[in-house]
């Protein structure tokens, strides 16, 4: 039977624009939320001070126009700096859903069918089954989890346990699949070509690991962060005493207006910092891209035996 894997992940964009403008869940807003109504709150007791109790000091809004901008400029930075590392994350976890396909491919076609026996159809079942395990094995690592329901009918509960107790699991599985390659090559149901082509695909494999492992162990720089929110922090607080003096209590509203979108972007590249926790809101779709790379697997190992079948 054929499963359908969804295209997306579990956070779809509406293609609708005011279901899409209005969406609750998905959006930074409930985490900004309660830093929001304080900033409001401070508004309020600002122009509520002014008018009721003393006039206090107003500002010009031209130096809080300058700073405006030169805040725009940090904020693009740190969401770009956070975009940057979900997007190289995507591109790792492209390669390894290319390197497992080409690991099954090649070691499905490009072995020697004239020496083709049970042991040599045992061999491609094992190779194809640690190929799809790598992928799930680096999503666990990379979250910190040993969720692998989904290998049950591919792994035998041995080789789950051995899994499990591996300590570093991505590497474990890695070490497997050079075996096996190195097995094949003694057991000549490859050539040296092959070889170096399965053996490449397997360094690549490790090298895409290395690569989500570098983003998820190099956090943006703490410095940066606090500065960027000290600047946020000060922009805002000061921002009221440039509103009294001609809007009144409408400067609550105007303060929502600006407040909002700073926070909102502050937020959002904290949450694409870690494209691969499960607690930030774009997380990456990883148990989707590991169902795909099993199912598609599988589908060339059955591909592959009908064609036996038929020679």
């Amino acid at each position: 039977m054929k499963r359908s894997i969804p295209l997306h992940s579990n956070k779809d964009e509406s293609p609708d624009f005011l279901r899409g403008a209005l969406m609750w869940s998905g959006s930074v807003t409930p985490r900004i939320l309660p830093n929001l109504l304080v900033m409001t709150c401070y508004c309020g007791l600002v122009v509520a001070l002014d008018q009721y109790w003393r006039p206090l000091p107003h500002l010009d809004v031209t130096p809080l126009e300058y700073t405006g901008v030169v805040l725009g400029l940090v904020l693009v930075f740190r969401t770009n700096a956070g975009h940057e590392r979900w997007w190289e994350a995507r591109k790792l976890w492209g390669g390894i859903v290319n390197q497992s396909r080409n690991i099954v491919i090649e070691a499905l076609n490009y072995t020697k069918l004239q020496n083709c026996s049970s042991e040599q159809d045992v061999w491609r079942k094992e190779i194809l089954k640690w190929t799809v395990t790598f992928s799930f094995a680096v999503r666990e690592s990379l979250r910190n989890g040993k969720d692998f329901d989904n290998l049950n009918g591919l792994l035998s509960e041995q080789e789950l346990e051995m899994l499990k107790s591996a300590v570093h699991m991505p590497l474990f599985v890695a070490s497997k699949i050079a075996s096996l390659i190195q097995q094949a090559r003694v057991s000549r149901y490859i050539d040296g070509f092959t070889f170096r082509e399965l053996e490449g695909q397997r360094i690549l494999l490790v090298d895409h690991l290395g690569g989500c492992e570098r983003i998820l162990k190099t956090p943006m720089p703490l410095v940066y962060a606090i500065k960027a929110r000290r600047f946020i922090l000060t922009f805002l607080v000061l921002l009221p005493f440039s509103l009294i003096d001609n809007l009144g209590f409408s400067a609550v509203f105007i303060f929502l207006l600006v407040a909002y979108p700073l926070l909102s972007l502050d937020r959002i590249g904290i949450e694409l910092q870690n494209p691969f926790d499960t607690k930030s809101l774009s997380h990456l779709p990883l148990h989707t891209i590991c169902d795909g790379i099993k199912l598609h697997c599988q589908a060339l190992l059955e591909q592959s035996r009908q064609e036996n079948t038929w020679r």
